[in-house]
């Protein structure tokens, strides 16, 4: 495959979230796997207050901008050592501008301008993940965007279900052997917790560890059943106390790993051993991360915030369900809740209270051949690479 095309170098943009590294990263991956692409990653400046403001305002000009609009927007938005540092990596590779052999990818909004003015300037192909908000996904030669956010139909933009990201399925066993030989289970029912935190819509507050994971790890020790437990970085620290409390007094749970505390991503190992997996309603990446994984997920509700913003939410969406505004108004919870619709008409997602009554069901496998394959080889991050190389020129 990877002689007809010519992708030397996939130079990854990050904001520092490991969610969006985690989805440029999985494209990434599949890519170079398919051209023998080199992976080089770069994070980029994290602007604040009036220097935020004014780059997010020039960036409108990069929307159909050309080298000189890109490197006045990179010398205002402190770019110069990212130029620097990609420009250094292109002539230790002798890579010259124009070549064609070049992907920039990033995912989210910061990067994206930053994506587009180096793009500007090497005049190499560049792909955001996600609706990047000023400059949108139009400039772009490739998007990636979730169907939740009701992208527009153009040859540039694949349309993708969930998140995509960087679990490999043949990988996960070999990974969660690993994890066990250190952690190992008493049981041969192992049930994972990924556990997500707060943001402009949800909360997962001590009092929702305490009564929700708290009701898992009741029903773990009277089933026998061992779990393994891991948070995210918007995880509150209350929430991180409260879990280590009820956590240490658990005799079902084997292992614990705060986020926060540590650099390891124990999900894919996780996902190679887990016979349940439970995922707080607030993370679509772990979620995708879980389906992609070849599991069900089974899905904690959480607190959703209150306040005129879910009041909006909510109005919006009720506006949507009697016609009289178009599907793409949608957003916050009411959006996010579609893409849990779709993995559940699909038997992908569970919710928790549908786990409690069917959770001695047999799993029925779905009886449509193409159903059944589509979601043994789910894997968006894969489908979006394949996609890029399609249309490589």
């Amino acid at each position: 495959m990877n002689e007809d095309k010519s992708i030397r170098v996939i130079v990854i943009l990050s904001d520092g979230i490991r969610g969006h590294l985690n989805q440029s990263r999985g494209v990434a991956l599949w890519l170079s796997m398919m051209t023998g692409a080199e992976i080089l990653e770069a994070e980029v400046p994290l602007l604040s207050g009036a220097a935020r403001t004014r780059a997010k305002a020039a960036a409108r000009k990069l929307v159909q901008g050309n080298r000189r609009d890109a490197r006045d927007w990179l010398a205002m938005a402190d770019g110069d050592a990212v130029v620097r540092r990609v420009g250094q990596w292109f002539a230790e590779r002798d890579i010259h501008e124009g070549t064609r052999e070049v992907l920039i990818i990033s995912a989210g909004s910061t990067p994206a301008p930053y994506n587009l003015a180096l793009g500007y300037i090497w005049r190499c192909a560049c792909a955001t993940v996600m609706t990047p908000g000023i400059v949108g996904t139009g400039p772009f030669d490739f998007a990636i965007v979730p169907e939740h956010d009701y992208p527009d139909r153009k040859p540039n933009v694949l349309v993708t279900l969930g998140s995509p990201n960087s679990i490999m399925k043949d990988e996960l066993k070999k990974q969660g052997e690993a994890l066990l030989q250190e952690y190992p289970a008493n049981s041969s029912r192992i049930w994972s917790i990924l556990i997500g935190g707060d943001d402009g819509n949800y909360s997962v507050s001590p009092a929702w560890i305490k009564k929700k994971i708290g009701h898992i790890m009741k029903i773990a020790e009277h089933e026998e059943a061992d779990l393994y437990i891991t948070t995210s970085r918007r995880t509150s620290p209350g929430s991180v106390e409260a879990l280590k409390y009820i956590a240490s007094h658990s005799t079902a749970v084997r292992y614990l790993l705060i986020a926060s505390e540590s650099d390891f991503n124990p999900i894919p190992a996780m996902l190679g051993f887990s016979t349940e997996v439970f995922c707080t309603e607030d993370s679509v990446n772990m979620i995708s991360e879980t389906v992609t994984g070849g599991h069900r997920a089974v899905l904690l509700r959480v607190a959703h915030k209150k306040g005129i913003k879910k009041m909006l939410q909510n109005a919006t969406a009720w506006l949507v369900g009697i016609g009289a505004l178009a599907p793409n108004m949608l957003w916050g919870i009411p959006k996010f809740d579609l893409v849990f619709e779709h993995f559940a008409r699909h038997d992908a997602l569970l919710e928790f209270r549908e786990w409690i009554k069917r959770r001695h069901e047999t799993i029925v496998e779905p009886q449509d051949e193409e159903e059944r394959k589509m979601w043994e080889e789910f894997n968006e991050a894969k489908r979006a690479a394949q996609w890029i190389y399609e249309n490589w020129h």
